[in-house]
């Protein structure tokens, strides 16, 4: 090392100064522990960071993603009965399966193999996210699909592919329903939709619902019917209760069952021509339909529709 003048100067200068060796002991500790904060913090920060990046490769690893085209057998990880009637249980089976980016109005099938003879019923999923798909089912006494889905404990698989189905909400803009065809897509635009929900109907209606509540430029009307026998057979009521509230008055929710009990305090009897009526605006090129539900309440429903002269082509049945 090579030493100017100056240099030689200051260090004689400083041998020289009087020196406080317990306030620069205390500086230097002081020094050495900001250090050892900032490199712990940094450390653990890490760890956290490789923890989190971990977990999520651990669960997209686990995800199988689904395809439209190829069914994949995926591992049940939860079952939750939601309705205690005997006769027709519902249950929310939670897969573990990729579905993040699913279109609105869509669903899934699934398909299982009994003595040689395929069974496949499309279900719309009530919550899906990048791990994870549950579905809504109710199980009926002679439903071959449901009474093996009832059958599946936590730990078994069921084959499942998807997104499917041919109606989407949202495609072409706010108010918007598309029907998705190999050669073209049809589109209609509207400012009012009908929807009637029949049981475990719902699950598209509420996909739709939530669609509109989560886009700040959708302002389409909506006015849901929700219909089922009894009051017990009511799914998701307590959330469906709340969508008038979330969207601001955009979605208007009437509840109705064919067989009401003593505390029922909504409307009672079928979904018919006369309570279609009394709840909906009259069929104009503004509005348009939506049914999902069991044959029978979809057949009436349409036939209702009609009859009160709402086109056919703007009924769309899931």
């Amino acid at each position: 090392f090579f030493f100017t003048g100056s240099s030689w100067r200051a260090l004689a200068y400083r041998s020289r100064r009087p020196r406080n060796n317990h306030l620069e002991r205390q500086t230097c500790c002081a020094r050495v522990g900001t250090m050892h904060s900032i490199e712990i913090v940094t450390a653990i920060s890490v760890i956290l960071a490789v923890a989190v990046i971990g977990w999520l490769c651990k669960i997209f690893a686990k995800s199988p993603r689904l395809k439209p085209g190829s069914y994949k057998a995926v591992t049940l990880i939860k079952k939750k009965v939601v309705s205690q009637n005997s006769d027709r249980p519902t249950l929310f089976l939670t897969f573990n399966t990729n579905v993040s980016a699913f279109p609105t109005g869509a669903h899934v099938s699934c398909k299982f193999v009994e003595e040689k003879k395929q069974v496949i019923r499309p279900y719309t999923p009530t919550r899906f996210s990048p791990s994870e798909c549950e579905l809504m089912v109710r199980v009926y006494p002679k439903g071959a699909m449901t009474q093996h889905m009832a059958r599946l404990e936590v730990g078994d698989t069921l084959l499942i592919k998807g997104p499917t189905g041919m109606k989407r909400y949202g495609r072409a803009g706010p108010g918007s329903l598309t029907k998705v065809l190999k050669n073209k897509d049809v589109d209609q635009h509207f400012k009012t939709i009908l929807m009637f929900a029949g049981g475990t109907g719902i699950t598209p209606m509420l996909q739709i619902c939530n669609h509109i509540i989560n886009d700040p430029k959708d302002h389409t009307r909506c006015i849901l019917v929700v219909a089922n026998s009894t009051p017990e057979d009511v799914m998701l009521y307590d959330e469906i209760k709340k969508l008038p509230a979330r969207s601001k008055g955009l979605i208007d929710v009437k509840f109705t069952v064919s067989r009401p009990n003593d505390d029922w305090k909504h409307l009672s009897g079928r979904v018919n021509e006369e309570m279609i009526e009394s709840l909906c605006p009259p069929p104009s090129q503004d509005v348009v339909s939506a049914i999902c539900g069991p044959i029978g309440f979809d057949k009436a429903v349409s036939s209702a529709l009609e009859g009160l002269g709402h086109d056919k082509s703007r009924i769309w049945r899931w």
